[in-house]
């Protein structure tokens, strides 16, 4: 585990000096979070058909914590539409955490979150083992954030059975593929496809080929949609295990 190096922009824009890339635009990292990743694997509408008669559990896993911020947009949307019989896990991984000084300062910029950030920035905090599970609502939002490698933090969500039986949805949201590619890598592909089942949704920023063909490769169905913002596409994706 790596303390990272953070810059601001005039702009307010948080920039990992590692990657020489932003965490999320200013200007509309919410709405981007709010499109691309809810949106691009129809949370509320999945939130919304979720039985209220049934104590049940989603499982959200996340390649790259960051500030938090898909989080708590996740968080607030859960919220607002999902039974209170039912258990958001959302686990993530994250080799370069953010002190919690610049984790609270990225979140300040968004109201509309205010209570998610506030509470995310009273409870986190890196411990010694590598793992920190934060409770939130009273036991209904569970965040478990690996602090490690990605293929050590995924193998370690698998190994531990943190998933059961598949996750629901999959956030791929590590640095662009051209800055940090060993997010967007075969074997971390195999390691998501190894949390999944039939019906596993998938969203992600990038549209790479090779990103495409490399989770193609491991079962995965995917296809371009419309981006948001300065994403002109995004790619959508499902597990349905077959290679091509």
């Amino acid at each position: 585990m790596v303390s990272p190096s953070i810059k601001w922009d005039s702009q307010g824009t948080p920039y990992s000096i590692v990657f020489d890339d932003m965490y999320f635009c200013a200007v509309n990292g919410y709405e981007d979070a709010l499109y691309i990743f809810c949106g691009g694997n129809r949370l509320e509408e999945r939130f919304k058909k979720l039985d209220p008669t049934v104590n049940g559990v989603f499982t959200i896993v996340e390649t790259g914590f960051g500030t938090g911020l898909i989080f708590c947009v996740v968080w607030k949307l859960w919220k607002e539409h999902a039974p209170g019989s039912w258990i958001l896990k959302f686990l993530s991984v994250e080799k370069y955490p953010l002190p919690t000084a610049e984790l609270e300062r990225a979140l300040g910029v968004w109201g509309i979150i205010k209570f998610q950030a506030d509470e995310l920035a009273a409870h986190y905090k890196v411990p010694s083992d590598k793992a920190g599970v934060f409770n939130f609502d009273g036991g209904r939002v569970i965040l478990t954030v690996i602090f490690d490698d990605i293929i050590s933090g995924l193998e370690r969500i698998f190994q531990e059975g943190l998933v059961s039986p598949k996750a629901d949805a999959l956030f791929l949201d590590g640095f662009s593929p051209a800055k940090n590619p060993q997010m967007w890598t075969e074997e971390v592909f195999a390691g998501l496809a190894r949390l999944s089942g039939v019906g596993t949704s998938l969203a992600t920023f990038t549209v790479a080929g090779w990103v495409r063909r490399g989770l193609e490769s491991q079962g995965f169905s995917t296809q371009k949609a419309t981006g948001y913002g300065c994403k002109n596409q995004m790619l959508l994706g499902s597990f349905d295990g077959k290679s091509i």
